[in-house]
């Protein structure tokens, strides 16, 4: 069988795309294709793969893969893809998408330069203390998905891939967590390196970059809008009220067909 798939990046976070509107559904295994296809030097490369499938309350519904066959509840890089894609094919300027973590609205800014906003909902913290692992002192967040976020000092360039897999490893995350190592530059300007639960470390990751800032303006160490920069580039949080918005640009890197 014969599947047709874009990629797209957001910030370096790559993902194959698959369209499956209006098709039957494969009788394949996803879990098992993005463990194939996401391999760098075996398969297409890439950090997991999404579905987008059609919806009965929303123009789609998304579902991704990580890397190591893992299905995702969010993946803020993802849904912002998906919403350029859709809005390349409809001509809409705002759309919503259907995920495991409820509907998500995405708003085209600027189509040309795919610079797009993604409302990601209502953030909370998942349990008000902080905890320690491994000497990193952070807080435990949702955004759809769970995150760990530790403020440091400084960033070395290897701290995710050394300390992400420790922690995300700990006793405490049966399921596994996403990693942000957190350096205040300041109050509206942070940089960030991410461990990604199901992929390891990224380049990005956009509900990371919201669950890094929604810690630093709740203990008021940061003021919305807020720059993040990551490894593969930058995006822009904002605490609207109670609602966290995502923007960054998002890229399509081409086109292509595999047999599965």
């Amino acid at each position: 069988m014969k599947l047709d798939f874009f990629k797209m990046q957001a910030q370096g976070n790559d993902y194959i795309y698959f369209d499956l509107r209006d098709k039957p559904l494969p009788k394949i295994e996803f879990s098992k294709l993005a463990i194939k296809l996401s391999k760098r030097n075996f398969g297409i490369g890439s950090d997991g793969i999404v579905l987008i499938h059609n919806s009965k309350i929303c123009d789609c519904r998304m579902r991704m893969f990580n890397a190591n066959g893992s299905e995702g509840k969010m993946c803020g890089s993802a849904l912002r893809c998906v919403s350029y894609y859709l809005s390349q094919k409809s001509r809409k300027n705002e759309v919503t998408i259907e995920t495991l973590a409820g509907i998500k609205t995405g708003l085209i800014k600027d189509k040309k330069e795919g610079l797009i906003t993604i409302d990601l909902g209502i953030p909370e913290f998942i349990q008000d203390d902080e905890i320690t692992i491994n000497g990193h002192k952070g807080n435990l967040i949702s955004i759809g998905n769970p995150h760990f976020v530790t403020l440091m000092d400084s960033l070395s360039d290897n701290i995710a891939i050394h300390q992400g897999p420790v922690i995300d490893n700990f006793a405490f995350f049966p399921d596994g967590i996403n990693i942000e190592f957190v350096e205040i530059i300041s109050e509206n300007k942070i940089e960030i390196k991410v461990w990604e639960r199901g992929s390891g470390v990224t380049l990005a990751c956009g509900t990371g970059a919201c669950a890094a800032t929604f810690c630093g303006i709740k203990k008021e160490i940061l003021k919305s809008p807020v720059l993040v920069q990551m490894p593969g580039g930058s995006v822009t949080v904002e605490l609207k009220e109670n609602n966290i918005f995502l923007t960054g640009k998002v890229d399509h890197v081409f086109n292509g067909s595999i047999e599965i």
